[in-house]
């Protein structure tokens, strides 16, 4: 029997090489409904990368590749139009409504049966509230990937508590714990260490210059520990200048993203996942490294608390306070068996919560609903 289901989801992106946690929960839960024959039509930007040879998964391009965001919201409503006359979709689904939401409720005006699904993963307040509260009551359903985020929309915008559904992120089935590879760990320099791992976009939300802070004290009594900065951005050279006047240049090393099953021997390498990041919806880098069986240390800001139990998978510390996140890393220095029981509760924590089967099965549960 066909699937229903016919969703279109206009995007910025939604490349498989992609850092973006939102772009990845995006494409994974596409993907999913694809495969499982629901009819996909995804609108993207001239040129932009997308998988190919998917069946039910159809692509549409805009006539240019680059502008500012906020002008998706007249871009995208023709093609928006023409699809609809060759798709008949019953679902509009939007990423982040700052960038769509405009264009998703014109539409909906012309063709009132489409129901209008849209995606939070970080709560933003704009500088015009009263549209703010508009719009996000005006959506058939929320989809949020944190209870954080969800409460953050009720409490500002007074949405009804059963038009949002959280759905928490998955991370990829090749990820596991393995050893620690020999020779990437000679070709790095991090034989003996041990070694913290930070991955991300190196930017001020993400705040990475505060793991330096954290590093210059741990050295004073821990000699043999090292710094894994993994990813891009436009702090790069500010952590390298810090690391130089904090004299921890030799402590410090970076990798550049990477992509698909090579990204487990790196997870992997580390033995303890640090993630001091202000702001998030649900961070998807901490999961992955949960998959590794790594404790994870985190500020107690965003949704730090439904991915890690503090002192069971990992530590929640205040946010940005250098001494308690120094105690939180010198209790798994000085614990082996500590560091390790808590890896095997990340593992466990993550397989019994944080999969994407169960993420698309939660998306098609709400779409379905919404047609009944």
């Amino acid at each position: 029997m066909p699937n229903k289901l016919k969703i279109c989801s206009p995007q910025l992106g939604l490349s498989n090489k992609s850092t973006l946690g939102g772009e990845v929960f995006d494409r994974e839960v596409l993907l999913g409904l694809a495969r499982r024959g629901v009819e996909t039509t995804i609108i993207l930007p001239k040129g932009k990368a997308h998988d190919k040879g998917i069946k039910n998964w159809h692509i549409y391009y805009l006539p240019i590749t680059h502008f500012p965001a906020i002008a998706a919201n007249l871009l995208y409503l023709p093609p928006l139009f023409k699809t609809y006359q060759e798709k008949k979709f019953n679902i509009l689904r939007i990423h982040q409504p700052q960038f769509l939401g405009l264009c998703a409720s014109l539409f909906k005006f012309f063709k009132r049966d489409v129901k209008l699904v849209a995606t939070i993963h970080q709560f933003r307040e704009t500088e015009m509230p009263f549209a703010s509260k508009f719009f996000n009551n005006l959506w058939d359903h929320i989809i949020c990937d944190s209870e954080n985020v969800k409460n953050l929309i009720i409490k500002t915008y007074n949405v009804e508590k059963n038009k949002i559904t959280v759905v928490h992120n998955g991370t990829p089935r090749y990820l596991k714990p393995t050893e620690k590879g020999k020779k990437l760990l000679k070709k790095l320099n991090l034989e003996n260490k041990f070694v913290l791992m930070y991955m991300g976009f190196f930017n001020e939300r993400k705040n990475p210059l505060f793991l330096l802070k954290v590093l210059s004290e741990i050295k004073k009594t821990n000699k043999n520990v090292a710094l894994v900065y993994w990813g891009e951005g436009p702090l790069k050279s500010e952590i390298k200048k810090r690391a130089i006047s904090l004299n921890l240049s030799s402590d410090i090393r970076f990798i550049t993203p990477k992509f698909g099953p090579e990204k487990n021997k790196f997870h992997n390498l580390a033995d303890v996942f640090v993630h001091p990041s202000l702001d998030e919806g649900f961070a998807l880098a901490p999961l992955e490294a949960m998959a590794c069986a790594k404790p994870v240390i985190m500020n107690n800001s965003h949704s730090a608390r439904e991915a890690i139990d503090n002192g069971i998978n990992g530590f929640i510390c205040e946010q940005s306070d250098v001494d308690a996140w120094c105690r939180a890393l010198i209790k798994i220095l000085g614990d082996k068996k500590l560091a390790n029981k808590m890896g095997k509760e990340a593992y466990q924590k993550r397989l019994k919560e944080f999969n994407w089967k169960k993420t698309i099965n939660a998306h098609e549960r709400v779409f379905n609903r919404l047609l009944i």
